[in-house]
């Protein structure tokens, strides 16, 4: 039985997502223009709290980890409604007091069955025990996030979002599913890394309100901005899907690979989206791709990536995926 992919869309990210980008959060992929039109929509003391928390949020050294709680895991838990979208933090200010993931898991069991496929839940529990040693302050500003939500959904984003952002979105999710409906993009990398997929479908949620190219959720979700043109997102659902082969707990399986990613994840992960962009030119016409159309993933950086990963693909006897991206991070600096 074939794994569905398809694209989505919900109220979780997309809202959060505003309010990212009124506040303009440093490296939430937030959408300046966006968020400038959209100033007046949070009230002068949103923006007065929220910058005098986050004064102190950034002596602690743990951005990502306040990332992953106040936009990852939110966004991953699906919401219907504004009231379950602030619940799911209450959840999530439970797991910060505990200093673990475990209470988030047991409210959301079904939501999160393929969490250990991604990666180690002790990665999670590492998040949160961060986070416990700062619990007053993170705490504190999940609070005022949760009330910057809630006025803003009382005061604007409600009557945007039902009567407005919401129909727009899932017609365009309509017109991309049918795109992808006839090409199994899962099977085709399958066939083609050696590799089973871990997940039993993967998602594509689309949000109004972001810069990113793609921004990883957890596991089998990624968010996409919607203003993008149709065949860009299909590039970047292939592209995505590739890495989801790649970026999971069979990694850790790897003894070099391990050493690697718990040492340099940033640059682990780079050379996975240069081994990605490698293959998938293999796979153009089985996905209906067109050979010079100008790949998003592509940077100065992963350019020189993707030289060095060429070479050590098209040397290899057992061109196998692990190997040759371990290989490619020796050429780059040898693991100790």
């Amino acid at each position: 039985m074939s794994q569905k992919v398809y694209f989505t869309t919900s109220l979780t990210p997309n809202i959060i997502m505003h309010v990212f980008s009124c506040l303009e959060i440093e490296g939430s992929f937030y959408n300046s223009d966006y968020g400038m039109k959209h100033h007046f929509t949070l009230a002068d003391d949103d923006y007065t709290n929220w910058k005098e928390q986050a004064k102190k949020c950034m002596t602690l050294g743990c951005n990502a980890e306040l990332y992953a709680v106040l936009f990852q895991l939110p966004s991953y838990i699906p919401a219907d409604d504004i009231d379950m979208v602030v619940d799911c933090y209450e959840k999530i200010i439970e797991a910060v007091e505990k200093g673990s993931i475990d209470s988030l898991i047991t409210s959301y069991p079904e939501v999160f069955d393929y969490l250990e496929v991604y990666a180690p839940l002790t990665v999670f529990d590492g998040h949160f025990k961060r986070l416990n040693e700062h619990k007053e302050i993170i705490i504190n500003i999940i609070r005022i996030f949760q009330n910057i939500l809630r006025g803003l959904w009382d005061r604007f984003y409600k009557d945007h979002w039902e009567n407005t952002v919401k129909k727009e979105l899932e017609d365009q999710v309509k017109k991309l599913n049918v795109i992808i409906s006839p090409i199994n993009i899962i099977s085709t990398w399958q066939k083609k890394l050696n590799l089973e997929f871990p997940y039993p479908e993967f998602t594509a949620i689309l949000v109004e309100p972001t810069s990113t190219i793609a921004t990883n959720l957890v596991a089998e979700k990624i968010i996409v901005a919607s203003k993008q043109e149709d065949v860009m997102l299909y590039k970047i659902l292939v592209h995505e899907i590739g890495r989801s082969f790649l970026l999971n707990t069979k990694l850790f399986e790897h003894e070099k690979l391990k050493i690697i990613a718990q040492s340099n994840l940033d640059r682990l992960s780079l050379i996975v989206d240069a081994a990605c962009i490698f293959i998938k030119k293999q796979l153009y016409k089985t996905l209906k791709m067109r050979d010079d159309d100008i790949d998003p993933y592509i940077t100065p950086e992963i350019t020189e990536l993707l030289k060095i990963f060429q070479v050590v693909w098209d040397t290899s006897d057992d061109k196998d995926i692990y190997h040759a991206i371990a290989a490619t991070y020796d050429k780059l600096a040898p693991v100790l």
